[in-house]
């Protein structure tokens, strides 16, 4: 049963651009959801989701840059 699970290729190996692109836009909203509920929801401002809030953000800004990369690089690709 787990055999087949780990020779198996990983799905995230080489993501394909739109499937990036829908993590990418998972990760600002749940960014910007934690940041507004830490900061504005709650009586007192909860550190803890803000913090990971912007992490969220970082790792939009991340996938975001790695998208632009990989159209870049095909670009140049092309060119040769």
């Amino acid at each position: 049963m787990f055999n087949s699970v780990i020779k198996s290729k990983s799905i995230m190996t080489t993501p394909s651009n739109r499937r990036l692109t829908i993590i990418t836009v998972m990760f600002f909203i749940a960014g910007f959801w934690g940041i507004f509920m830490g900061l504005v929801v709650f009586t007192n401002p909860n550190f803890i989701l803000t913090a990971l809030g912007m992490v969220n953000i970082s790792l939009g800004i991340f996938l975001g840059f790695r998208i632009l990369r990989r159209n870049r690089q095909k670009m140049m690709d092309r060119r040769k």
